[in-house]
């Protein structure tokens, strides 16, 4: 019989007790759901956190971060401290040829003195110059075979009229630092004499040192020539390696942690008492964010730490140096702040790709000592991250360098490397950090069901055609 449309009415209507039942049964699961994934962090991360390596690693590893910073201010206060005043060059001239370049006695100490300190004076000046007459030439020859003079330099005439310069010092030519300066004082003196005996005017002497008129001009540009000092650049290239190798050491040490927890539960069977609480994806989560958590506390404070000490350089160096105050640490405080949030970023990004893989295939095995076998499996991944480290600090701009930093398990360790030595672009770490995302959510999909397989199925070895049916699986 039809019905009448009163009854098709009654018909759509959902059964109000029903509904208010499967909407309480829905809000259980789901606050069980959370209860259960924040007892498991927990239960992770205290038990890494309260573990006596975890906390001894810890402890070193802050006082490297602590003291590094200072390395360089404490190397250039000992050099100051203990660098004594270097005693400044005696240097006796004995005029035997009257006057050279029609300069008197005190003129030609006085432009002597000139050429060879420069715009230094007082104590900075690198060169103390006197002046005896020629009847202590055999004293002050002996005072500089015996070590009490430097030099003694002899001006004299040879027959012709032309300037005669002997340099007389008790030193070796390797070893002879003076030679060349005295060089080029003999040469100007050359010059100065012969342009005064030929009759030249003042001015036209002074032409004869004038500059040259020389104009460069450049059909290619440098780009890559950088302006910074050599310490700073030598101080960069370290925290590039070091920071790339301390990122690629933590994301191994806690992916690996990852699957050792899951194997060592398996072993133990205490997967089954897990089970009975909570539901595969539920351990999953929690164990991959509990260890993560442990992982990321342990680097904020090495960031807390090393910010802070980088941060405190300037001052301290301003403090004791004043003017001399550069150096590696103001090319590395300009950088820290950046470099070390990334850190932590690049830390967490990379971890997630890691331990969702490890804790899939970690399920996989049935002792904690075949685990070893399973890194072996990453084996060429985990080098490629160390080794891609030197690729982005010594070819920062190649083009394998740029390609390379879109390769997920090489991304954050390429891509913090080159963003110690500033070639890296705001968009780069952008795209490359929205594609590592991408490669995490897969990496989910397929760690989660190896690790319901795994975890769900004891005495078995999973055969490829079963692992491909799994993931195939909805």
């Amino acid at each position: 019989m039809a019905k009448t449309p009163q009854e098709h009415a009654e018909a759509g209507r959902p059964e109000p007790a029903h509904h208010a039942a499967a909407v309480r049964v829905g809000g259980a699961a789901s606050r069980q759901t959370l209860r259960n994934v924040r007892l498991i962090i927990g239960r992770e991360y205290k038990s890494r956190v309260t573990q006596r390596s975890f906390v001894i690693v810890s402890i070193i590893l802050l006082a490297l971060v602590a003291v590094a910073p200072f390395v360089p201010t404490i190397v250039q206060l000992i050099a100051e401290r203990t660098n004594a005043p270097t005693q400044a060059t005696q240097v006796v001239v004995v005029n035997t040829a009257s006057m050279v370049a029609g300069l008197d006695e005190m003129m030609l100490t006085a432009y002597i003195t000139t050429t060879l300190n420069g715009s230094a004076t007082g104590s900075s000046a690198p060169y103390a110059i006197s002046s005896q007459p020629p009847t202590a030439l055999d004293s002050l020859r002996s005072q500089v075979a015996n070590g009490k003079l430097d030099i003694l330099l002899i001006l004299s005439r040879a027959p012709n009229q032309q300037l005669q310069l002997t340099y007389v010092a008790n030193t070796s030519a390797t070893n002879d630092s003076n030679l060349s300066t005295i060089q080029a004082l003999a040469s100007q003196l050359t010059v100065l004499d012969t342009a005064a005996r030929l009759g030249l005017t003042p001015a036209q002497t002074r032409s004869l040192f004038a500059p040259p008129d020389l104009t460069i001009t450049r059909t290619q540009s440098d780009q890559t020539q950088s302006v910074r000092p050599e310490d700073q650049i030598a101080a960069v290239y370290v925290v590039a390696i070091f920071g790339g190798y301390l990122l690629a050491t933590a994301v191994i040490i806690y992916a690996r942690a990852v699957a050792d927890g899951v194997a060592e539960e398996k072993s133990s069977r205490v997967m089954e008492l897990l089970l009975n609480a909570a539901t595969p994806w539920q351990l999953l989560v929690g164990k991959i964010l509990g260890i993560g958590a442990a992982g990321l506390t342990q680097l904020a404070c090495l960031t807390v730490v090393g910010i802070g000490a980088q941060l405190l350089q300037t001052p301290l160096r301003a403090a004791l140096f004043g003017a001399n105050a550069g150096g590696s640490t103001t090319a590395l405080a300009g950088m820290s702040v950046l470099f070390y949030f990334l850190l932590l970023l690049y830390f967490v990004l990379a971890f997630f790709l890691y331990a969702t893989l490890f804790a899939g295939l970690g399920a996989l095995v049935k002792r904690q000592d075949e685990v070893q076998s399973l890194v072996l499996i990453f084996l060429p991944l985990l080098l490629g991250s160390f080794g891609v480290i030197y690729l982005g600090a010594f070819a920062p701009n190649s083009i394998w360098a740029k390609v390379l930093s879109y390769v997920p398990f090489w991304t954050p360790t390429l891509m913090l490397t080159r963003l110690a030595l500033g070639t890296v672009a705001w968009w780069e770490i952008v795209a490359t950090t929205a594609w590592m995302l991408l490669a995490i959510v897969a990496s989910t999909w397929f760690a989660a069901r190896l690790y319901r397989y795994g975890v769900l199925m004891y005495g078995q070895r999973p055969g490829l055609g079963q692992l491909l049916k799994l993931v195939r699986m909805n």
